[in-house]
């Protein structure tokens, strides 16, 4: 990259660093432990090393230390353990005069984290296949299982720190050579959900080369074949962010083969030019990201200053036995009194004597959404005012497959976003926070979305990155004590979930209710956010809604998915829009639609019998075109129900 661009970008993050201390994933928000080690790795020997932003942040990690070693963001999980070795790799690496027995706490608390094994015989059938779940290696947060990317982190902190002989660092590296394909590439876990193989990801790919370079997992044929899969996001790159987290991994592979060397050094600037670009426009709404910056910095230097190169004559860090924290009687005692609190107020749920349901027939993303929208709309009108409000629209941006029916329709959203313009809202913002992949900037590229923010005009936030809202559970089933929002998904006047109408290997159907899962925060949960999953899908999913329920649904039923969802099902043409300010309701209604009976479906009997809305059909009032019109199709059944 030219030295006036690179000083360009780290003058950017100086400008852009919180004022307290630390860095945040996006500007004008609170400051995260992740983003703020990639940024001091990025600007390390540069001359803002020495700067009192640089200094701040370090002051900022210090502070996120607890007594035990384990690290944890400010407002967040306090089982949100996978940023430690974040840290502890960061502070290494930085060769400072740091504190060295808040060193030495961290490198202790790692060695004594593990995932756990699942004994769910259904996750097992799901997503066990072609992977030895008996290996264990490091979780997003305690007590759950162990994924690829912390995992990872975790051996490079570890073996930066002169541990790489120690028993829990060869059981890592055997998980992640057990978590790589035999065609290259890793996902974030598991392989293969129902026997079918998931799509390899460049970012927890190239993470997992980082950490086995220089172990003896580099001999692996796995390992050469997923540098084979890496080249492909350098030299044909369709993301950015994957780019860069791909050159990181395959500049320490090059064995100093000069003309691997040019070819990388050439790409290096070809993407690094690109990016440029991609920062000084306004159509792409996630580009201008702490996180982008710094990897764009970081790949810059990364032939001849990898800070992820592994020292293998470092130091050993000592080390002492430590003991994971567990919940402590006061914090039990203060969770069973919310519990009897809420409890003996009833909950917090009113339910409607009648759920009204929207309708309109709708054959194709090319009609006039807008038109459909403002009719179903008048219906609720009243109840849900968009005028003069902050409005929350919450798509489903799950996944990506051109060929698939996966995520909600660009044209639903965009028409939604029509007509909140039409009915006066103070502010519009559309968001999401994807369980199955980190980086959302592909994700809104690839679907289609991206477009749509940019002719709008509409920010887009994240909700993984964004700063987390630690809410008490109105629910009772899932047995959390909290929940840990998106800020802004959480305390938006109107949130509009906008699902879309499919299947679900583990739910029966996904819709309005489970969309909502999507507004937990991956700061606090992980990616695919299995503490959720751990505590129950179902009750997960009831809490979430009991906690904060959408104001009003819309359902993109035009073309759904049957089969197996929510992922790799088939398409279905329903040719129906559904709208309603009852989630409970718009779920029964849409799982008649598709022919199952939403008593048998397990979150939609659930969130009824709490009161967090009407299944009954006749208290439910179909509103828009005649109730004999109302399409009645047979969805094929997911696997297992």
């Amino acid at each position: 990259m030219h030295s006036q661009s690179v000083f360009d970008l780290e003058n950017w993050l100086i400008e852009n660093a919180v004022p307290s201390g630390g860095w945040a994933y996006y500007s004008n928000k609170a400051a995260s432990i992740e983003p703020t080690c990639l940024a001091l790795l990025a600007l390390k020997n540069s001359k803002y090393e020495s700067s009192k932003e640089f200094a701040s942040a370090i002051a900022f990690l210090e502070s996120c230390i607890g007594p035990n070693g384990i690290v944890v963001s400010p407002n967040c999980r306090p089982e949100a353990v996978w940023v430690t070795s974040i840290v502890l790799f960061t502070f290494v690496k930085l060769n400072l005069n740091l504190n060295p027995t808040a060193i030495s706490s961290m490198a202790s608390i790692l060695l004594e984290i593990k995932g756990t094994v699942t004994k769910n015989n259904r996750a097992m059938e799901i997503h066990a296949k072609g992977i030895n779940p008996q290996v264990m290696g490091w979780p997003w947060s305690l007590n759950t299982f162990s994924w690829v990317e912390p995992t990872a982190w975790a051996l490079l902190s570890l073996r930066s720190a002169g541990l790489q002989d120690n028993p829990r660092v060869t059981e890592g590296i055997e998980f992640l050579l057990d978590r790589l394909m035999d065609e290259g590439g890793a996902n974030y876990g598991n392989k293969t959900v129902l026997g079918k193989l998931l799509d390899p990801v460049p970012g927890p790919t190239a993470l997992c080369l980082l950490a086995l370079n220089g172990t003896y997992g580099t001999t692996n044929p796995k390992v050469g074949a997923s540098i084979a899969y890496l080249k492909q996001s350098i030299f044909e790159p369709l993301d950015l962010e994957h780019a860069f987290w791909a050159v990181l991994a395959c500049s320490l592979y090059l064995n100093n083969n000069r003309d691997e060397i040019a070819q990388l050094e050439s790409a290096i600037t070809k993407l690094l030019a690109s990016f440029c670009k991609e920062f000084a426009s306004d159509s792409q709404p996630l580009a201008k990201s702490v996180y982008r910056v710094s990897l764009a910095l970081l790949a810059n230097k990364a032939i001849k200053e990898n800070p992820f190169a592994i020292n293998l004559e470092a130091k050993k860090v000592a080390f002492k036995k430590a003991s994971i924290p567990s919940e402590s009687w006061s914090e039990w005692f203060k969770k069973v009194i919310r519990r009897l609190l809420i409890d003996g107020l009833g909950g917090v749920q009113v339910r409607q004597n009648e759920s009204l349901v929207a309708w309109k027939n709708v054959t194709s993303y090319e009609d006039d959404i807008l038109l459909a929208l403002r009719e179903m709309y008048q219906s609720f009108k009243q109840k849900v005012p968009l005028a003069g409000k902050k409005i929350f629209i919450k798509p489903n941006i799950v996944e990506f497959n051109s060929k698939r029916p996966i995520h909600t329709n660009p044209m639903v959203v965009d028409a939604m976003i029509r007509l909140c313009i039409e009915e006066g809202a103070a502010e519009i913002v559309v968001g999401e926070g994807s369980g199955h992949r980190r980086n959302m900037g592909c994700l809104l590229r690839e679907c289609g979305l991206e477009r749509v923010l940019a002719e709008h005009k509409i920010r887009f936030v994240d909700i993984n990155y964004d700063q987390t809202k630690k809410v008490v559970n109105l629910g009772s089933k899932s047995g959390l004590g909290f929940i840990y929002f998106s800020k802004e998904a959480y305390e938006a006047d109107v949130l509009i979930s906008v699902p879309k109408l499919k299947t679900h290997h583990w739910t029966n159907v996904t819709l309005s209710l489970k969309n909502l899962f999507g507004i937990a925060s991956g700061q606090a949960y992980g990616w695919p956010k299995n503490e959720l999953h751990f505590q129950g899908i179902v009750n997960s999913i009831v809490d979430i809604n009991s906690t904060r329920k959408a104001d009003l649904s819309l359902v993109d039923g035009i073309v759904g998915m049957q089969g197996d969802g929510p992922l790799y099902g088939d398409s279905i043409r329903s040719n129906i829009l559904l709208m309603s300010d009852d989630p409970v309701a718009i779920d029964a209604t849409c799982a008649r639609l598709m022919g199952f009976d939403p008593a048998k479906i397990d979150h939609i009997g659930l969130s009824a019998k709490v009161g967090l809305g009407n299944l009954e059909s006749d208290k439910i009032k179909l509103v828009g075109m005649k109730v004999g019109e109302f399409p009645q199709l047979k969805f094929e059944n997911p696997p297992g129900f």
